[in-house]
């Protein structure tokens, strides 16, 4: 009997656990797989049931270990596994951790010191961690007193590769559906599998430039968060963008395409779609196309272009957003820079390097340049020299004030951060490039979403619910006669995957290579309800105000 009450212990504290904002998740998420959408809709919903329970399993060896010492370093590792789940679960993902929560840290690998933005969140996740290891504690004290030796460890794992297989042949069975202690392990699983390059892109020998390069000199600077509704230069109230909104007013430097949708609200899957073109009109399953597509740097290398790669948040020769080792032989010069190196100062190395590199190249030698900034990433207050802050009041520390008592503050922090990240960058960029055989194309992988909805702190890479700032961003072209060669139309709308295609068309390719990846900012899309949506993952997502 013991045995049984353990089990049913297990699944109450499983259950319970499984969302903090939703305590019957796991209940409602069998009565929807269970709903007759097809005939397969009350085997999914068993499958689903059924390998629920059987997680329980993981537990009941672990809770029996003989060794006591081994018992504890298992209970540390679930206290570690639940303290992550039930952090994400407090910044608002009822779901808690998942692929994307997978992909952002290892993205983020270089950055784990910003947690301490939510300092709080994260003790009260290590509490609330705490508790539920102490009540497995208690129930192998007090109720379970079977033993098993080291060996069955491995029956241990079973539970992990089970649950594994099913979301893998069941579409609508996702892994963050299950309790931390297995989802975790079977995710990091997924992802080494499954999202990993194998082999060199598709890219085929025939495709060549049809035309003479329209510019020697292209550059893409795609910053990060940076919400294009907060650009003044775009209509906002406060006056963020004082350089820009001068250069667009009284110069042809600047053509602006005002506030566009971009690719993703998570920085990883935004560069990656950047740097592939993947837009709504590619034949290939998303799955192959993030592997398979060809990148921009492909197309500017067989145009006779030099290429390189400035990644401002990488660490030291780290590759993020998905980049491999075989788009790195695409990429003639790939530069990150050392962890001490100040984040604030992060972008003005690089600014300081490839306006270097385009002021003393060759004649007629032609540079496509990529670079990814650090931008306002947050913590806010750590991006931006804090001497310069004319918005007030703003924070005085980084640790915590993701709430609204501390709304206006963040706010204005993140302000700061944008004059400091945007419109001091550009001021200094213009000043140092000579713009009459250079075009830069500026954008920011994902905008922010501070305390909007009052229903997540999360400030991006949401996806319960996702606040239309989180997908606005800036959308910028500059050259000496940028307003003539780029000119914006009123009654069309752009978006960033139109960068993709632009640049095709300078590098000389044909019009049906360009095509493929949707229409050129000459030609923009017109004004429709597709304006209230964005691509993320490549399916379209109702976004809220």
């Amino acid at each position: 009997m013991k045995i049984i009450y353990t089990v049913i212990l297990l699944l109450i504290l499983l259950v319970l656990s499984q969302s903090r904002g939703d305590p019957v998740y796991v209940l409602n998420k069998i009565d929807y797989l269970m709903q007759p959408y097809d005939l397969r809709g009350i085997a999914k919903g068993i499958i689903y049931l059924t390998t629920y329970i059987f997680t329980v399993l993981t537990f009941i060896i672990i809770l029996g270990l003989r060794s006591f010492k081994l018992f504890i370093f298992f209970l540390f590792v679930i206290f570690i596994l639940y303290t992550i789940d039930f952090f994400v679960q407090l910044l608002g993902v009822s779901h808690g951790f998942s692929m994307n929560e997978y992909a952002l840290a290892m993205n983020e690998a270089g950055n784990i010191k910003n947690l301490l933005t939510y300092i709080y969140e994260v003790m009260y996740a290590m509490g609330l961690s705490f508790l539920f290891v102490f009540i497995l504690y208690i129930i192998r004290a007090k109720i379970y007193n079977v033993r098993f030796s080291k060996q069955y460890l491995l029956i241990a794992l079973i539970p992990i590769f089970i649950v594994y297989f099913a979301a893998s042949k069941v579409g609508t069975i996702n892994l963050n559906a299950y309790t931390a202690a297995i989802k975790i392990p079977a995710i990091a699983l997924e992802y080494k599998i499954k999202f990993r390059a194998i082999k060199d892109r598709l890219f085929d020998k025939k495709i060549k430039p049809e035309n003479e390069a329209k510019i020697n000199t292209i550059i893409w600077i795609v910053d990060e968060s940076i919400t294009g509704s907060y650009l003044s230069i775009n209509g906002y109230k406060k006056n963020t963008t004082p350089y820009l909104n001068t250069l667009l007013k009284n110069t042809n430097k600047v053509s602006n395409f005002g506030i566009v949708n971009s690719i993703s609200n998570c920085s990883a899957e935004s560069n990656l779609f950047l740097r592939i073109g993947m837009n709504p009109n590619s034949k290939l399953d998303f799955k192959k196309a993030r592997y398979e597509l060809p990148t921009i740097f492909q197309y500017a290398k067989r145009a006779g272009y030099t290429t390189w790669l400035f990644d401002s948040q990488a660490s030291k020769d780290h590759l993020q957003d998905y980049l491999t080792l075989y788009d790195k032989e695409d990429i003639d010069n790939f530069e990150t820079l050392d962890s001490q190196v100040d984040p604030k100062d992060r972008d003005r190395v690089f600014l300081d390097k490839y306006t270097e590199i385009v002021k003393n190249k060759k004649k007629n030698e032609k540079l496509f340049i990529v670079i990814v900034k650090f931008g306002a990433h947050w913590p806010y207050l750590l991006s931006y020299d804090n001497t310069y802050s004319p918005f007030t009041p703003a924070m005085e520390t980084s640790l915590g004030g993701m709430d609204l008592e501390h709304k206006e503050k963040q706010i204005n922090t993140y302000l700061n951060a944008i004059v400091y990240s945007t419109d001091l960058y550009f001021k200094k960029l213009i000043s140092k490039i000579d713009l009459s055989d250079t075009v830069v194309f500026y954008t920011s992988d994902h905008g922010q979403n501070i305390l909007e909805l009052n229903t997540t702190k999360r400030t991006h890479c949401n996806s319960d619910i996702i606040v239309k700032n989180e997908v606005s961003v800036p959308l910028l072209v500059f050259h000496d006669k940028a307003k003539t060669l780029f000119p914006v139309n009123k009654n069309l709308f752009y978006s960033q995957i139109q960068i993709f295609p632009t640049t095709l068309s300078l590098l000389g390719y044909g019009q049906d290579i360009v095509n493929k990846y949707g229409k050129t900012l000459s030609e923009g899309y017109l004004k429709s309800n597709d304006r209230k949506y964005f691509l993320l993952n490549v399916h379209k997502v109702n976004i809220y105000k």
